[in-house]
């Protein structure tokens, strides 16, 4: 079997720098999240809450590796666009933190699943604010047709987040976009903050929602 070798001192300080920067220069409640897809062992986990990170997952498996690990639930962010009833269930008497909701049918699935359970559920939107990061076309997750997602520039976004308000059993909390891997300039992530900045003040003109995430 391959043995993979990992230096705990650099896992820290790759951790504490990302912590740092965020409490010197990011508004207060900032907190930086470490990709499961990235690694994903129970021995990384109390590290990880050592250092004051928090932590996406994208499956049951990562979910159970890192409740395994120790590491608290309400500290974990649900992502994926494909969610069957059972991963929903499984999150949700896991006690997961926050669902990403990537699209309405997820959406409907969640609310009702945490009725069934006596909860109420937090969660980001996804939303696609279509631009071009000019990176891969396989790990492009920016664009219009991305198959992540619900898109800003057709209005389908505005719907989404409509509809998420009138469910009894989610608490959006905000919004949330991917808008690409190895992307090597600022450009394309300064474009997309503008995308969703106005997209959030005009959430708030239109429906009254504020977006605390």
């Amino acid at each position: 079997a391959p043995l993979y070798v990992l230096d705990e001192d650099r896992v820290r300080a790759n951790c504490q720098r990302y912590v740092q920067a965020m409490q010197a220069y990011l508004p207060a409640g900032s907190r930086p999240l470490f990709a499961g897809k990235a690694l994903c062992f129970k021995g990384l986990y109390p590290v990880l809450e050592e250092e004051g990170m928090e932590a996406d997952v994208v499956s049951p498996g990562e979910i159970y590796t890192a409740l395994a690990g120790g590491f608290p639930p309400e500290k974990l962010y649900f992502h994926g666009n494909n969610k069957t009833d059972e991963d929903i269930q499984f999150a949700l008497s896991s006690g997961v933190g926050c669902f990403i909701v990537d699209n309405p049918l997820e959406l409907r699935r969640l609310d009702h699943y945490a009725g069934t359970m006596g909860k109420r559920q937090r969660v980001l939107l996804r939303v696609t604010p279509g631009i071009d990061p000019h990176t891969l076309q396989a790990i492009n997750t920016g664009r219009i047709d991305c198959q992540f997602g619900v898109p800003i520039e057709t209005g389908q976004a505005e719907r989404f987040v409509a509809e998420a308000l009138t469910l009894e059993h989610l608490e959006v909390e905000g919004f949330h976009s991917h808008i690409g891997s190895q992307i090597f300039e600022a450009a394309p992530f300064c474009d997309a903050v503008d995308i969703l900045l106005d997209f959030a003040q005009g959430i708030r003109e239109k429906l009254g929602f504020t977006a605390r995430v």
